[in-house]
């Protein structure tokens, strides 16, 4: 600032005009160096040697779209100069002039606006003699990427004069290891220009390897996603082939289970009304044959008496086969006096003690639910008589609104761990066990089974209005505890 208002005040001084088009700062700022060598810019300003313009608001009468316009340019700045050549005293007098026009569109990051507008000075200095000096900010220019815009604008001018921290210099000494100075920091700024070119070549280069890598990864990944919808189409296939199976076994299961009831039925009446009507009429007629041994051969009499006992044995095995086949009283009055019945009988084929608590208001239920718990009821004390080793069994039954509950449970030994391991990865070790599941599963009811050394439990929760389908049910239909409730 110092050394422009040298300038300025140097061609006041001689009878020069001068032009000023700067910020408002750096105006109050001329004015007051002006006025500390003594001289006065008001008289100046009245003849017009001194014409003081805002460099933004002039900036902004010839940019159009961020670019200055040279018509307009011309329009604006011609009268300006011809105003301060009429003002001149003298004519050896000269025109000059300071603009900071040049140095706000470098603010805002235009150099090649700030070019244009350097080139447009120059052109109306060819039909006007004026002696421009352009002020830039040095901060303007402060990265490496600066320089080559900063030569350039350079170019535009017949001298450039440094920053005043290099114009306050006394001596060629002090001004030769100032240019030492900045000699070795632009050595130095070179070689971290370079530094930093080669950097930014090996990050491209790294960059390009990390696409390719990107590609190659992408690629893999494609590929393995094929591979695994692949796989995982080929194990949905599996799996769907694996469930028509099961239900195709669960479907012919229930055919079994139907088919064995249905068998059983029929075998039991095939003994109730063929077999046990022969031992009738041959008890009948083994009672006439005795009648007449008596008679005419008393020594037969004997032998006709014990074949009419042995007859009678036969008979009641016979009806006790058919019975528990397909109990009549089953259908004929229901599950409740079914199971006290078969209670009474088991009792006395095999002297364990059966109580059967069964609430007087039960009520009946559909014939396959009624024959699939009578069967349930027959395995669980089956397997009492064949592994629990217990004097007693008790069945009791439950309803509610919308289950029906049976219990078996003895006080015997209990299932060994192995056992209960197998039974609660469906691995079940008997064929009663597998047949109350697939029972229960075909009623979409659940199986527990709950054993310690004190005795075993079995409870099957069977809902009351069961809808029948061949859909698939849930496989955990069975629940395995190491102790009793």
């Amino acid at each position: 600032m110092t050394g422009l208002g040298r300038f300025i005040g140097t061609a006041l001084g001689a009878g020069d005009s001068a032009i000023i088009i700067a910020t408002k700062a750096h105006r109050d700022g001329i004015v007051d160096l002006l006025k500390a060598r003594g001289l006065d810019t008001t008289s100046a300003v009245k003849r017009g040697r001194y014409i003081a313009l805002d460099a933004a608001e002039t900036l902004s009468q010839f940019m159009r779209d961020g670019w200055p316009d040279a018509t307009i340019f011309a329009e604006v700045m011609t009268p300006v100069i011809r105003r301060a050549e009429s003002a001149r005293e003298g004519t050896e007098s000269r025109v000059v002039a300071f603009g900071e026009m040049v140095d706000l569109l470098s603010a805002q990051g235009k150099p090649e606006a700030v070019l244009r507008l350097e080139q447009l000075w120059n052109d109306l200095a060819r039909t006007h003699s004026f002696n421009l000096r352009c002020g830039y900010s040095m901060a303007v220019f402060d990265k490496a990427e600066h320089l080559e815009p900063f030569l350039k604008i350079c170019a535009e001018h017949t001298g450039v004069i440094p920053v005043e921290s290099y114009s306050s210099l006394n001596t060629d000494e002090e001004r030769l290891r100032n240019i030492s100075y900045l000699q070795q920091r632009a050595q130095a700024l070179e070689f971290e220009i370079a530094e930093r070119k080669e950097a930014q070549e090996a990050l491209q280069r790294r960059e390009a390897e990390l696409v390719v890598a990107k590609q190659e990864l992408e690629s893999r990944v494609t590929e393995r996603t094929a591979e695994l919808a692949l796989k995982n189409q080929q194990v949905q296939r599996q799996a769907e082939l694996l469930a028509t199976s099961n239900q195709d076994l669960r479907e012919l299961s229930r055919l079994l289970l139907y088919v064995q009831d249905e068998e059983r039925r029929r075998m039991a009446l095939d003994l109730h009304d063929s077999t046990a009507q022969l031992l009738v009429a041959l008890g009948m007629n083994l009672s006439v044959l005795k009648t007449k041994a008596k008679k005419g051969a008393p020594e037969l009499a004997g032998g006709v008496s014990e074949s009419m006992a042995l007859v009678d044995q036969i008979l009641e095995e016979v009806r006790t086969t058919s019975y528990l086949l397909h109990p009549p009283i089953l259908d004929e009055v229901g599950l409740a006096p079914a199971l006290q019945w078969y209670g009474d009988r088991f009792t006395e084929r095999t002297n364990i003690q059966v109580e059967v608590d069964i609430p007087e208001t039960f009520g009946r239920f559909s014939a396959e639910l009624e024959t699939a718990i009578f069967r349930i009821v027959q395995e669980a004390l089956t397997n009492v008589q064949r592994h629990a080793a217990s004097a007693t069994a008790m069945i009791r039954m439950l309803r509610s609104p919308d289950d029906v509950t049976v219990i078996v449970e003895d006080q015997g030994k209990g299932i060994s761990a192995d056992n209960l391991s197998k039974i609660s990865f469906a691995k079940l070790p008997g064929v009663g066990l597998r047949g109350m599941m697939e029972r229960v599963k075909r009623l979409h009811g659940e199986l527990e089974v709950m054993s310690d050394a004190k005795g075993t439990q079995i409870q099957a929760v069977i809902p009351i209005n069961f809808k029948q389908s061949t859909s698939e049910h849930d496989d955990n239909v069975i629940r395995v505890r190491s102790n009793r409730a």
